[in-house]
């Protein structure tokens, strides 16, 4: 059984526990259901998720692409550090992104 978790809030979506290879089979799953309620731009809280491998920003991508599929935007805050290697590999800070990260050096 997962920590994980997805819930819907009045600004979008919040994440919670690891998302990992284990965890984002389920946390997809959830998010579909999820996704038709969210307003036109969402925040994802990812606050409670410091734990984030390359499946869970695999999650992330999809999250965005999905939403911009229907029109919404998405921001993702805060992006917690360990996160940041990851966007910078994977070249995706332009997608990934959260207000403080234009800020960050």
């Amino acid at each position: 059984m997962s920590d994980a978790r997805i819930q819907a809030d009045a600004s979008g979506l919040v994440l919670s526990g690891p998302l990992t290879f284990a965890t984002v089979p389920d946390l997809e799953a959830r998010a579909r259901e999820l996704g038709a309620a969210l307003p036109e731009h969402a925040r994802v809280d990812l606050t409670q998720s410091a734990r984030i491998d390359s499946a869970g920003v695999a999650f992330l991508v999809i999250l965005w692409r999905r939403a911009r599929e229907q029109g919404r935007t998405l921001v993702f805050e805060p992006i917690p550090d360990g996160l940041r290697p990851l966007l910078e590999l994977y070249d995706l800070e332009a997608i990934i992104t959260d207000s403080s990260a234009r800020s960050v050096a």
